[in-house]
């Protein structure tokens, strides 16, 4: 494969996955309230999709950003299982991002 399709597909991945945990934090305040109560609870979901966007423009810097997130998740909200599984995506693809655009 070419190196311009694994990038825009690792790219891609972490915009996916970004938008889905966006969505979910903002949906998951509907059932109860019917509005935008869970706003608060999405906006590290949006600075993860501001770092992706990032990733876009500049693959080192947001790349960079979108791992610090990441381990900034495991430590800020503990080593659980659950922030492991939600974390260790985002950190292993940033980091193949990283790689094919300083190696290849």
């Amino acid at each position: 494969m070419n190196k311009t399709v694994i990038s825009v597909l690792i790219k891609v991945l972490l915009l996916i996955i970004a938008l889905f945990w966006l969505i979910f934090s903002l949906m998951s305040g509907f059932e109860t309230s019917g509005g935008f109560n869970n706003l608060p609870n999405a906006l590290p979901w949006l600075v993860l999709l501001i770092g992706v966007i990032i990733a876009f423009r500049w693959e080192i810097v947001g790349s960079v950003l979108v791992i610090m997130y990441a381990i900034f998740a495991m430590i800020f909200f503990g080593f659980g299982i659950v922030v492991f599984i939600i974390s260790l995506p985002l950190a292993v693809l940033a980091a193949a991002l990283l790689l094919f655009r300083i190696i290849l």
